[in-house]
C-alpha cells in the first residue's frame, strides 16, 4: 500500500523553477491531470523522477468509458518508458485477506494471459506476513528469470484527502514502494531495482483518522478508515484496471 499523496504530484503547482510541468484536461467525462517530474524537480523536491497521470471520473460514468480512458493513459505511460512490444508482467501487490488491500490480487485474478504485440503474464506475490518473503524479492526473482519488457504493478493507495477515496486512478512511470502508505515501506519496484520499466497503478482506498481530524499526532494517525462499501469499490476498480490492461494483450 502506497501513500497516494506522496506520488500525486498534480496537487503541486506547476513551477518552472522546480522543473514541474503539468497539464490538465477532460477526456470522455474523466478529469485527467498529467505531471512530469524531471531531474531538476526530483533533486529539489525529493520526488521521484517520472511521468504521472491522475484520472478522476465525474459520475455518472460507464465502466466501458473509464476502461477506455485508463487504457489510453496506460499506453501513454508505456510510450514514455519507450516500450513498443514484448512481455508484460502484471504484479498484484497487497494482502488478499484484507479487503481494502486486495486490489492488486483482484486485478491479477481478472488478467487474461497471453497476447501478440504485448504478451501478458501475472503474479500476486502476497505479503511477507503470509509468505515470509518480501514481495520485492519474489518479483525480482521472477523478473530475472522471465525477463519482461515491462512490469505493471497494482496496489491500494493511502491518501490524506477524503474526497479522493475510491475516486481516482493514478498511474506513474516512477515505480512503487509497497507498504509506504502505512509506514511499512518495502524496497521499491522500479527500473533501477528490477532492470525493467515499472508502471504503477493504484486507487486511494484508505485514509488515516488524523488526516480527517486535521491532527497528525499519534493519537489519531495510527487509526485508518476505508469507505463502508470498500468491497464493492475494490471489485469495480479491479474490473476497470484489469480490463484496461487486458486490452493491451488483444492488440495485434
Amino acid at each position: 500500500m502506497k501513500n497516494f499523496d506522496n506520488i500525486n504530484y498534480p496537487i503541486i503547482e506547476a513551477s518552472q523553477d522546480l522543473g514541474i510541468k503539468s497539464h490538465a484536461y477532460k477526456q470522455k467525462g474523466v478529469d485527467v491531470s498529467e505531471v512530469e517530474i524531471d531531474k531538476v524537480a526530483s533533486r529539489k523536491t525529493g520526488r521521484k523522477e517520472g511521468h504521472y497521470l491522475t484520472l478522476s471520473p465525474t459520475p455518472p460514468i460507464k465502466n466501458d468509458t473509464l476502461i477506455d480512458v485508463l487504457n489510453t493513459g496506460i499506453k501513454k505511460i508505456i510510450r514514455q518508458v519507450d516500450v513498443k512490444e514484448g512481455k508484460i508482467l502484471v504484479v498484484g501487490l497487497g494482502n488478499e485477506n484484507v479487503v481494502v488491500d486486495a486490489l492488486g490480487n483482484e486485478v491479477v485474478k481478472r488478467i487474461t494471459t497471453g497476447g501478440k504485440k504485448f504478451c501478458l503474464s501475472a503474479i500476486a506475490p502476497k505479503v511477507a506476513d503470509i509468505t515470509g518473503i518480501k514481495s520485492f524479492d519474489i518479483v525480482k526473482a521472477i523478473s530475472e528469470y522471465h525477463k519482461p519488457n515491462l512490469i505493471i504493478a497494482i496496489d491500494t493507495l493511502a491518501t490524506n484527502y477524503i474526497s479522493r477515496l475510491g475516486n481516482c486512478f493514478q498511474l506513474t512511470s516512477a515505480g512503487i514502494c509497497p507498504g509506504s502508505g502505512v509506514d511499512n515501506a518495502q524496497p521499491c519496484l522500479d527500473n533501477n531495482s528490477l532492470l525493467a520499466p515499472v508502471i504503477a497503478i493504484g486507487v486511494p482506498l484508505i485514509i488515516s483518522v488524523g488526516s480527517i481530524m486535521g491532527d497528525k499526532s499519534d493519537k489519531y494517525s495510527r487509526y485508518m478508515l476505508t469507505p463502508r462499501d470498500v468491497d464493492t469499490l475494490v471489485a469495480n476498480c479491479a474490473d476497470v484496471i484489469a480490463s484496461a490492461i487486458n486490452a493491451l494483450g488483444q492488440e495485434n
